[in-house]
């Protein structure tokens, strides 16, 4: 055995001692990759041989941080063309790995050339995020900004680039919401009904004055305030989603579909994606939950889509408020407080849909069902082998039924298209 040993320990000095070459590199790469996701506590001699033959190289594809940033770029490039989008991308990052390689992650995407720095002719959704990641990470002025070339790379450098990468390479095909960077400029033509620039404009100033109504019923402390605001900002987004339905069914238009994702903060994501979920079934929406990535997807009518976005966000403010005055602690009583809020808010929620169409009468059944077979379509498109289910759990008694309390007393319109107080 101590013959054996040494032959071994002899072999290895060997091989340090010549030329690594790119085999060698990608190898020690791809252990290094795997050691900082499983145990990061280890990689103190890799990245410290990394740096080594950093130093030596004489060229990028023998530096092992150039060959790095050249794959994280390559895999990012592949990720816009397989449905994901910066925000997604940045959000996984920080949800699976950490939140340096979170920031690692956004600084390489506002480098990366298809979809990021040259990123010239993107949509405007696109240029969105991207404006939205400078303004939470910071920009990297350059390539060394992410992995310092020729051997002086720092160590949380290295660990988190290796993070991302690591996650990069496991990371699976989503759907395509929107066209990616290689058809950027022959992107699918603007539905019949949003063709319009006046329509549009009504649009927008719809939604700005509903953004405007949620923003002060989230901020007032009054509750009859509050639910003074949320009537009629509900009342404005109903009555414009089911007219504007009615308007495409009247001009015998094809019902444009959309998806968004909505990306599920910790802790309590699956709780939270629950409550999205019964915002979005009641509003004609579909949701579908990742738990890759820890977001959903809303398939529906670009208005509703928009609408559930901001019904969820307002109601999630008051489940968390009403969650933070219960004073009780314990993941468990959190758990089954959001769970109930959310089984609440769906039965109360689908209450006023009803009324909503009742309201409307006859004349509105057929429409909702070309509506629901346009939605139903996309879902299949999009979501071919999409999965339907639910977890069993214990929750726990107090905090289900402090959870239906708060939901109980939430702020939402009896009926969705009575009119609020103007």
């Amino acid at each position: 055995m101590g013959s054996q040993s040494r032959q071994q320990r002899e072999a290895r000095r060997r091989s340090m001692g010549r030329s690594p070459g790119p085999d060698d590199v990608r190898t020690l790469i791809d252990v290094a990759a795997k050691f900082a996701s499983a145990a990061p506590g280890g990689l103190g001699p890799r990245i410290a041989r990394l740096n080594e033959l950093g130093s030596a190289a004489t060229a990028d594809s023998g530096d092992p941080a150039a060959l790095v940033v050249d794959e994280v770029f390559a895999r990012i490039a592949a990720a816009w063309e397989s449905g994901w989008q910066p925000r997604d991308l940045v959000h996984t990052a920080g949800r699976r790995g950490s939140k340096p390689a979170a920031r690692w992650t956004a600084r390489a995407v506002l480098l990366e050339p298809s979809g990021g720095s040259s990123a010239d002719t993107a949509p405007r959704e696109w240029t969105d995020q991207l404006d939205a990641l400078r303004e939470q990470h910071g920009e990297s002025v350059g390539v060394d900004d992410l992995l310092a070339r020729g051997g002086r790379a720092g160590v949380q450098q290295w660990v988190s680039a290796l993070v991302t990468l690591d996650l990069l390479r496991i990371l699976p095909a989503s759907q395509l919401l929107s066209a990616p960077p290689s058809r950027w400029g022959r992107q699918r033509p603007a539905p019949a009904q949003a063709s319009s620039p006046q329509h549009g404009e009504q649009r927008a100033k719809m939604l700005s004055k509903v953004r405007s109504l949620l923003a002060k019923a989230e901020s007032t402390e009054f509750a009859a305030e509050a639910e003074a605001f949320t009537a009629k900002a509900q009342d404005l987004m109903t009555r414009h989603s089911i007219d504007e339905a009615l308007l495409t069914a009247d001009a015998g238009e094809v019902f444009d579909v959309r998806g968004i994702r909505v990306l599920i903060d910790q802790p309590y994501a699956l709780e939270k994606a629950t409550l999205l979920h019964a915002v979005a079934e009641a509003n004609r929406v579909t949701a579908i939950w990742s738990e890759f990535s820890s977001s959903v997807t809303l398939i529906g009518l670009p208005i509703d889509v928009e609408q559930v976005d901001l019904l969820f966000t307002s109601t999630l403010v008051q489940a968390t408020r009403a969650m933070t005055r219960a004073e009780a602690s314990g993941t468990g009583f959190r758990r089954a407080f959001l769970q109930a809020f959310a089984t609440r808010i769906a039965e109360r929620l689908s209450s006023s849909a009803h009324e909503a169409a009742d309201s409307y009468g006859a004349v509105l059944v057929p429409v909702l069902r070309r509506q629901a077979e346009a939605v139903a379509d996309e879902v299949e498109r999009l979501f071919p082998h999409v999965t339907t289910g639910s977890r069993r759990r214990r929750f726990d008694a107090r905090g289900w039924e402090a959870g239906t309390r708060a939901a109980d007393a939430a702020v939402l319109p009896a009926g969705a298209v009575e009119s609020g107080p103007r």
